[in-house]
Formats: structure tokens, C-alpha cells, sequence
């Protein structure tokens, strides 16, 4: 028999092994820097890379945002994704705004400045420029690129995955908010919450005018019914409105695309009875799916002493941390999304054989000139898993930019094997002082986070109208409504402008 103390020491060496800790990453995280491009609202990002070791053939590429207040070093520390990327075999991309333009909170993606909304501009472009820049470094599968976020990452998540829909395969949005949505849908009153939507058709508008591509993006969507900053409504809208643009006119409604819907799978200590709903392209099982949700009641309360009690939050799982907006306990998010995006590879249906090129447009689309300029195409390029970079033939002809009007151009590009893919770019041929007369009532606070207002007054805490310089209110009043209306674009004016009627 071992002596007592030999035994003892034999039984804190057994305990101290049996205590949760940190999962050792089998893997190697590689810290970049994207500069700045020339493209309007481009700005230099940081951006982390793991890789998990021994990956010897091209792998999934994962790119996962942060919310505000966050870093791409909460996402690497507390979300569990690095683990996910060892089990799964992925390349996790995590890009960190680093920097921004407009009155935000910290480290928030712009998702509802219309700079930050498009191809060939803003955050956007620079995420796909990130993902390019990992290709360029690492073997990627292009058949399997991959986007998700939580809270603002969310929906800038999904603003990625319409603007550039050619290249992503599908996206995961958790806590976040359908494409075009104003700063209004987010509540900043506590519990239970208040926001305000755009109606569906709306949503589905603003997406098919800037979608570049036929493919039908598949969209995960992850919500707590319990979240008071980001509402469960938001979730609800995100699917419809998906599945407005993408279903066929006998699937694209909920009741129609439904098809399976089951308990959430796995969990961590617990479900919160959570549900996870299939919403395929005929409506049946077994089909590929053009939506998923993921809905859960999970606690308000959260164990760090950071977080706002909102019950707002990425799930992490068993490797995961309680961190600043981060949970263990629940529905497992990297498990569940990964399953997600395993289940949905990108397609391209070509006859040729192998993935179709494809096609990046240089600058805006659309790209807006006042009448009488001059107009330059600013080009295309294409890419092709097998041919690497191919030709892009460019059709502008029916661009007049002396008459005022909406012309199109076309790009057309073409692999070795027959395998063809077309884009297209808007190009709107305004009047010398075109007039919107749009209106919008929000607070002053909202109208400033939309770009309708900039600082100014005492110590810029006043905010103004951006065509009159109106004093509308403070810069921190949520809750009065204003109404401003826009003359020239991009010009809001607290008075009625004459030349608009009533």
C-alpha cells in the first residue's frame, strides 16, 4: 500500500486532471494585415488565420465575424471555433474591423451605412478581399467558402453573402438582421425591447437589385426568442425574406419550404428548448435547403460581468467560454453551423464539368454618374478553381451618359472546360441635381448612425441635418422622433423642401 502522502498526491494529480480547462489547439494562428485598396470606403483590416495542423489538401474556408464590442480575439478565445476548425478540418478566418467611418459603437460593422452595403465598396469588398488574400496564402476548396457572425458581424454577414453571393457557398447569421435594415431594428431600450423593420417585399427588393448571381445562397439563421437587443422578429424576417428572393413561387413562404423540423442537436448542459427548422427548395426532406433556423428561449442573464444581460450572444459549446457576449451553455453553434455548411457546398449546375469562374466587378455596382460625365467601366476580373485567372469580356454600349436613365453592362466570362458565368453592373445616369423627397422619421441618434445627420454644435454632442444643418437634437436621444426629407441624394433637410410638394 502507498504511503498516505503518496496517495494524496496520487488523488490531487487525479482531480486536477478530471477539472474542465482549455482545449489545447492542435494548430497554428497566423496574425495579417489587409491594406487599404483604392476602391471607395476601403480600409486597412487586421485579420487572424488557423489553421489546424496536417491539413494536406485545399480545406473549407470559415469566416466568422465579431459583433460590436468585440475583436476577432473573442471570437478565437471564447467561441469555440478554433476547436471546431481541428475537429471539422477548416481554415477559421477571423478579420477585425480595426477602423471605421460614422458615428457607431465600438467596433461595430456599418451594415446599415449604404457605403458598407455593396460590391466594390466598403467592408464588404474588404472581407472578400481578406478571404482572396487566405486563398492566395492557403489551399482553399472553392466549392466551400463560408461566412457567419454574430450581432453586427451577423448582418454584415448577410450583407456579405448578397453582395457577393458568386463567391460564398452559405452563411450563418446569428443575432442578426436582414440586408438593407436601418440602425432603427436594434434596440438600445433594454428589456423586452423595440425596433422597428422594413417590410418583407422591401427586403426582398433591396437583395435581387444587388445580387450579381442566380446562385441561391443557403442562410442559417441562430436567434434567441429571449434576445432583447437584437429582436426574435429579426430572425423571422431574415427567413422570409430569403426565402422571398431565392424560393421558387410555390416555395417561397415558410408554410410552402417547410420541411422538417426537429430538436437542436448537440447541446451543451442544456437546450432551451430549442428548435431547428428546414426550409428546403421543393418543400420536402432530404432537399437542399434555402433556410435554416435555429430558434431557442435562452437566459437574459450571463455570467460576465461585461455583457448587458440581453440575452444576446454567440453559444460556444463545450470548448467555448462565458465571455463578453459569449455563452457555453446551449444549443452548440460551431457545431451546429459547420453541420450547416457540410451539408451545403456550393453547386453550379454547369454542363462542363467543374466549377464555373467567377466574376469580381471592380467599384460600385451600381456605379452612379451625374448627367453629362463622362463614364470609364471600371472592369472585372474572373477567377476559375481549375483555369486560375481568365478573360472577362465587358458589353457597355447601351451606357449614354448624356441622358439621364438606368443602362446595364455586361460581363461574360468563360473556363476551358465551356463553363460560363455572367454579371452584371447597374450604371444610373442621374440629373445635375437629382431630388428624392424621401422621408424618414427616427430620433436624432438614429438619424446620425444612418448617415442623415453628422456631429456638430458644443463639443459636437448636437446632431445636424447633413443638407441644412439643422440642429435636430442630441446626439445621445434614442427616442424622439424627427422627420427629415431628401433633396439631392444624400442631402436630409429637417424643413419641407418647396420643390418636392408636400
Amino acid at each position: 500500500m502507498a504511503p498516505a502522502s503518496a496517495r494524496l498526491q496520487a488523488l490531487m494529480i487525479a482531480m486536477a486532471c478530471a477539472l474542465p480547462g482549455p482545449v489545447a489547439q492542435a494548430g497554428t494562428t497566423t496574425a495579417l494585415t489587409l491594406d487599404a485598396e483604392n476602391y471607395a470606403g476601403s480600409r486597412a483590416r487586421q485579420f487572424k488565420v488557423y489553421v489546424p495542423d496536417g491539413l494536406n489538401a485545399p480545406a473549407p474556408l470559415v469566416m466568422v465575424l465579431h459583433g460590436c464590442q468585440q475583436t476577432h480575439d473573442d471570437v478565437l478565445r471564447d467561441w469555440g471555433m478554433p476547436a471546431a476548425a481541428d475537429r471539422y478540418r477548416f481554415i477559421l478566418v477571423a478579420p477585425f474591423i480595426t477602423s471605421y467611418d460614422g458615428l457607431r459603437t465600438t467596433n461595430c460593422w456599418g451594415f446599415w451605412f449604404d457605403a458598407h452595403r455593396h460590391q466594390g465598396r466598403g467592408e464588404p469588398e474588404d472581407l472578400h478581399r481578406i478571404a482572396r488574400a487566405v486563398e492566395a496564402r492557403w489551399a482553399v476548396d472553392p466549392t466551400r467558402r463560408y461566412i457567419a457572425g454574430l450581432s453586427s458581424g451577423a448582418a454584415m454577414t448577410v450583407v456579405a453573402a448578397v453582395a457577393h453571393n458568386e463567391y460564398w457557398a452559405a452563411a450563418a447569421s446569428a443575432s442578426g438582421l436582414p440586408y438593407g435594415e436601418d440602425a432603427a431594428a436594434v434596440s438600445f431600450s433594454g428589456c423586452p425591447g423595440s425596433a422597428t423593420f422594413h417590410p418583407i417585399s422591401r427586403v426582398a427588393a433591396d437583395m435581387r437589385a444587388e445580387l450579381n448571381d442566380a446562385y441561391a445562397i443557403p442562410l442559417l439563421v441562430l436567434q434567441n426568442d429571449g434576445d432583447c437587443t437584437v429582436l426574435a422578429q429579426a430572425g423571422r424576417n431574415l427567413r422570409d425574406a430569403h426565402l422571398a428572393t431565392f424560393g421558387d413561387a410555390a416555395h417561397n413562404t415558410p408554410a410552402e419550404a417547410r420541411a422538417v423540423a426537429r430538436g437542436c442537436a448537440p447541446v451543451f448542459n442544456a437546450d432551451y428548448g430549442c428548435e431547428h427548422v428546414l426550409y428546403t427548395v421543393d418543400g420536402r426532406s432530404g432537399s437542399r435547403s434555402l433556410v435554416e433556423t435555429v430558434f431557442y428561449r435562452g437566459p437574459t442573464a450571463t455570467p460576465n460581468a461585461q455583457d448587458t444581460d440581453h440575452g444576446h450572444y454567440w453559444i460556444g459549446g463545450a470548448s467555448g467560454n462565458n465571455g463578453k457576449w459569449s455563452l457555453r451553455n446551449g444549443p452548440s453553434y460551431p457545431d451546429i453551423v459547420w453541420n450547416f455548411f457540410a451539408r451545403h457546398a456550393r453547386t453550379s449546375g454547369v454542363p462542363g464539368g467543374g466549377s464555373a469562374p467567377v466574376i469580381t466587378l471592380n467599384g460600385p455596382n451600381p456605379l452612379r454618374l451625374v448627367r453629362g460625365t463622362s463614364f470609364s467601366d471600371p472592369g472585372a476580373a474572373a477567377h476559375d478553381a481549375e483555369d486560375g485567372n481568365v478573360p472577362v469580356s465587358a458589353d457597355c454600349s447601351s451606357v449614354d451618359p448624356t441622358r439621364a436613365g438606368t443602362y446595364a453592362c455586361m460581363y461574360r466570362a468563360s473556363d476551358s472546360a465551356g463553363n460560363t458565368t455572367t454579371a452584371t453592373r447597374s450604371v444610373i445616369v442621374e440629373g445635375e441635381s437629382p431630388l428624392s423627397c424621401a422621408r424618414r422619421t427616427s430620433s436624432p441618434a438614429n438619424h446620425l448612425l444612418a448617415g442623415r445627420a453628422t456631429n456638430g454644435g458644443f463639443f459636437s454632442l448636437r446632431a445636424l441635418s447633413t443638407g441644412d444643418r439643422k440642429d435636430i437634437g442630441s446626439v445621445w436621444d434614442f427616442f424622439t422622433p424627427v422627420t427629415l426629407q431628401e433633396g439631392a441624394l444624400g442631402q436630409w433637410h429637417a424643413v419641407t423642401l418647396s420643390e418636392c410638394g408636400r
